[in-house]
């Protein structure tokens, strides 16, 4: 795979509208998870497949293909689409100015319109703004395709057809390098629609032995993970989980391209067991990630006392515990609450709880072109999570772990979840990981319950009449893989849709989608009678049927969470010598989170009015407040004071006035009944 740093200099001013605005800017530029002004790598993508097929479309036959091969194509009926091998990052500018451009509507007798004022921020030319592009390829011919396509970008964001956003990129390394070039050498260029795709043969043994891996996941953008198909809305939303069937089979595409029949032997064995890759944030003392359900319990608030939760699960009644982990005990009469996330086991013992709703979000919206024929706009959505770092287990023949050893040792790109040629890009990363001992030692199990409570990891694939119940289906699936007889059970069930373009099982059609599937859930909790012999193998083998790759994984359970866990949040970066400011709709929102109900509308609407007319009348108004209203007065006042104070200082009088009002709207909108 090849990496190239680009840069793109604007020749005129730039209207990249991100969808957001208010009353203060009708549209706002689009800005990254830390505040970045940035082009959106899906509004680049779209452009650059634009402007190559506009230059391939009178010199050759095959430009629409070209185009599907460099940059993917959605499916139809029939065909389940095509991947890209174009990857794209945002374009992030590295000194920003941003100004405002303010028009109407000109009617047909030469005056302004009424109502069609309009005000926008637009990037202002000369701005440099960088990114990178991977190439799936070491074909140089392809790779010149691919710059090509990079290189006739001419112009971007709204208003193009009016002058704005004419722009000029430049590839670092190959700065003498132009489109007139790059386009001769093009028109010869075969491109082969099957190249890059991974090769399974029907030869190849594993051997027996097995081995342990620790996977390592940074990723570079945020990451679409979603869970569920879409429905009408057009609105994707997240999981935060890297699948371990996505896994699987990305570190089978690594081995297909070294080693078909080795990634062939992998694949068919019987030791080759993925898990999925979780958010950590920082793995420096992390063990190991393990994937959680509801049945995992927490205190709704803190204790007054200590100002700690306390946490517990269902799964583990108090007889079983030790002193110190009796937790029914220790909340009886506090109000619990279920938690899905990620349990963190550290290098000490102690686990920490990252709850779903503490992983951070990003959102972006997206004006896709489907098919080729007539266009059709449709905007979706888009909900990603943006985590610094991933971390997972996965256990193979030892030969092939030696081979990802080796392809994975300094790092390799990878990328994972949706629209994965502008999103969940990342470099992947793999360290050996001695199984038995780090779960004997190193999972804080007390001793009654050691090699007995189990927690679901990716989905178990069963085959049992409607009617089954919960235990029944368990034990079924326990007794064909030799783990004995539960005791009890937290099992939910559910139906599994995928695809397979490999062919394997039972295909609905061309498209690759395999037929429904019975599944227990990730995150099930089980009590085995007795406690489990021969662990390594027994995970290594996985539970239930259709155990290749990412299915059937399980995990002893860890107990349960000591504390939240503190670090979830990315913060903003900064720049060298100064701190970046967050957009002011950003600080809006976050002053209403802040201040909740404390404050009435007509309270803010007493700053905005003095915003309005300077920085130094708003912190005159507050003194006010503070000295000379009373106490219940200033107290409502309080909670914001020190944001209030740090933005008066950070921010223009329009920028201030701007995000009052983001403020005082939403305030207005918990007073709403509608």
């Amino acid at each position: 795979m090849e990496s190239y740093k680009f840069k793109i200099q604007l020749r005129s001013d730039a209207e990249p509208a991100s969808g957001l605005g208010g009353e203060q800017k009708n549209s706002l530029l689009p800005r990254d998870m830390h505040g970045k002004v940035t082009i959106p790598a899906s509004h680049l993508k779209g452009l650059m497949r634009e402007s190559l097929y506009n230059l391939l479309y009178p010199l050759r036959d095959d430009a629409e293909a070209v185009c599907s091969y460099l940059f993917g194509r959605s499916g139809e009926d029939g065909d389940g689409g095509q991947p890209g091998i174009i990857h794209l990052t945002g374009a992030s500018a590295e000194k920003e100015k941003v100004i405002t451009v303010t028009r109407t509507r000109i009617g047909e007798d030469g005056r302004a319109e009424d109502t069609s004022l309009r005000t926008a921020e637009a990037l202002a030319a000369g701005s440099i703004l960088t990114g990178e592009m991977k190439c799936g390829t070491e074909d140089p011919q392809i790779l010149k395709l691919c710059r090509l396509a990079l290189l006739s970008l001419f112009e971007l964001g709204g208003g193009r057809t009016r002058g704005a956003g004419a722009c000029r990129a430049v590839i670092s390394g190959h700065e003498s390098e132009t489109p007139g070039q790059l386009l001769k050498a093009a028109l010869g260029t075969a491109v082969d629609p099957t190249a890059g795709k991974p090769v399974y043969t029907e030869t190849g043994t594993a051997g027996s032995s097995f081995r342990a891996l620790k996977l390592h996941f940074i990723p570079d953008t945020p990451i679409c993970l979603p869970e569920r198909p879409h429905g009408k809305n057009n609105v994707i939303s997240s999981g935060f989980q890297i699948p371990g069937t996505a896994v699987a089979g990305t570190l089978l595409n690594l081995l297909s391209e070294t080693d078909p029949e080795l990634a062939s032997a992998c694949f068919r064995s019987g030791n080759f067991r993925c898990y999925p890759v979780l958010p950590v944030q920082d793995a420096a003392d992390c063990l190991l990630p393990v994937l959680i359900s509801n049945s995992h319990k927490n205190s709704k608030l803190p204790q007054a006392e200590t100002g700690k939760y306390l946490f517990g699960d269902l799964m583990i009644p108090d007889d079983y515990l030790e002193e110190d982990y009796r937790w029914q005990k220790k909340t009886a009469g506090i109000p619990m609450k279920g938690s899905s996330g990620v349990l963190i086991v550290h290098t000490d013992k102690t686990v920490e709880l990252l709850k779903n709703s503490d992983i951070p979000r990003y959102y972006t919206a997206h004006g896709v072109v489907n098919g080729s024929g007539p266009k059709k706009d449709n905007l979706f959505t888009m909900e990603s999570v943006w985590v610094k770092h991933f971390s997972g287990l996965v256990i193979l023949p030892s030969d092939a772990a030696e081979k990802l050893l080796e392809i994975l040792k300094d790092g390799h790109p990878a990328f994972f979840g949706k629209a994965k040629s502008t999103h969940g890009s990342g470099i992947l990363k793999a360290e050996a990981w001695p199984l038995y001992p780090e779960l004997e030692t190193g999972f804080p199990q007390v001793e009654k319950l050691k090699n007995r409570l189990f927690i679901v990891q990716s989905p178990i694939i069963f085959d049992a009449a409607p009617e089954t119940s919960t235990l029944d289906i368990l034990n079924q699936v326990l007794k064909e893989a030799g783990w004995g007889e539960a005791q009890s059970e937290s099992v939910m069930t559910s139906v599994l849709f995928g695809w397979n373009r490999l062919g394997l099982k039972e295909q609905v059609n061309q498209t690759g989608r395999v037929k429904a599937r019975r599944i227990i859930q990730p995150g099930s909790v089980f009590l085995l009678k007795e406690p489990l012999t021969d662990l390594p193998g027994k995970l290594a083998a996985g539970l239930g049927s259709d155990r290749y790759g990412g299915y059937g994984a399980v995990i002893p359970h860890p107990m349960f969470a000591s504390r939240l866990y503190e670090s979830a949040r990315n913060e903003p970066e900064k720049t060298a010598g100064s701190s970046r400011k967050k957009s002011p709709v950003y600080c809006g929102y976050g002053l209403n989170q802040i201040c909740g109900q404390k404050l009435s509308a007509s309270q803010i609407a007493s700053l905005l009015r003095c915003v309005q007319i300077s920085n130094g009348k708003a912190e005159e108004f507050l003194e006010i407040q503070k000295a000379t209203r009373p106490k219940r007065i200033w107290d409502q006042w309080e909670s914001v004071e020190k944001p209030l104070r740090e933005y008066l200082k950070g921010y223009n009088t329009n920028e201030m006035t701007e995000m009052i009002r983001v403020w005082h709207d939403l305030r207005i909108g918990r007073d709403s009944k509608c």
